[in-house]
């Protein structure tokens, strides 16, 4: 199947699940970094009708594409999304959403750079002291291009009501990050992990202080306990406790300390993380 420049992905083995489709396409981004040219990843649900355009789902974009749907093309193992919005399906908790997975550059420096917020200094934990973070490209990306191609492409509810976003450590962080700069177009935010400890946090309390006074999503963050997931337990509670402090209520903790670092334990947190922020 083909529509649009989306192809259905054949690759053989994988491990996406049957009952869905899993579509891909290549879009180039303007970004500062060489790997321009990157793969996106959209999962269709079960319940997916091409022939009914009038039966619309809401949309979920999320960093990392390649380890969200299938083991084989994550070096470190999948999320496994699309066997829970599968099953979420079956239990009846929604009728299905449509995933966007964005694929994250091959280089550890870009990945960071790309999604290290411009204007907020690095704590001494952030690898690339001398380099400007440029996650504003990626935003425009996401929001000026790719959403509007996947609109006009599948059957979305287009609107901020149903539209998400969510990413694990510096994918968490972009996450944040797209929820203050997007704010008007996102309805929640699953915040992974997210990587603030990278950041100096008075410095980016200033970056979030400047979005405070408008409407500002849903925010899930969660975090482990385990191995090196322990550094980013206190700037994630920190700025969590925040929220609540300024009278957010729209904001999940979410902590186990028995968690690593991985794919598997962000993907076993995915459906009480997505519900919690969909009720």
């Amino acid at each position: 199947m083909e529509i649009n420049g989306f192809k259905s992905w054949d690759i053989s083995p994988n491990t996406v699940s049957p009952k869905g489709l899993l579509l891909t396409k290549y879009f180039e981004i303007n970004t500062n970094n060489d790997f321009k040219h990157r793969l996106v990843r959209v999962y269709l649900p079960s319940t997916y009708d091409f022939s009914n355009p009038d039966k619309r789902f809401p949309s979920l974009y999320m960093l990392d594409g390649k380890n969200l749907f299938d083991d084989y093309t994550s070096f470190v193992g999948e999320w496994n999304i699309d066997e829970s919005i599968e099953k979420m399906i079956d239990e009846k908790v929604n009728e299905g959403i449509i995933v966007i997975g964005i694929d994250a550059p091959n280089q550890d420096i870009d990945r960071t750079l790309e999604m290290t917020i411009e204007g907020v200094k690095k704590s001494k934990y952030h690898a690339y002291q001398s380099k400007e973070g440029y996650a504003y490209l990626l935003s425009n990306f996401i929001f000026d291009v790719l959403k509007k191609e996947i609109d006009a492409t599948f059957y979305t509810l287009s609107d901020k009501k149903h539209t998400g976003v969510g990413g694990s450590s510096m994918g968490g962080l972009m996450s944040f990050y797209l929820g203050l700069n997007r704010h008007d177009e996102i309805d929640y935010c699953l915040n992974f992990s997210p990587a603030f400890f990278l950041l100096n946090y008075l410095s980016l309390l200033d970056y979030v202080k400047k979005y405070e006074k408008y409407e500002l999503p849903k925010m899930m963050f969660y975090v482990g306990g385990v191995g090196f997931e322990k550094v980013f337990i206190s700037s994630t509670y920190k700025m969590y406790k925040h929220f609540l402090d300024i009278g957010y209520s729209n904001s999940v903790y979410i902590y186990d300390k028995d968690k690593e670092h991985n794919e598997k334990a962000w993907g076993e947190y995915f459906i009480k993380a997505f519900r919690s922020v969909n009720k």
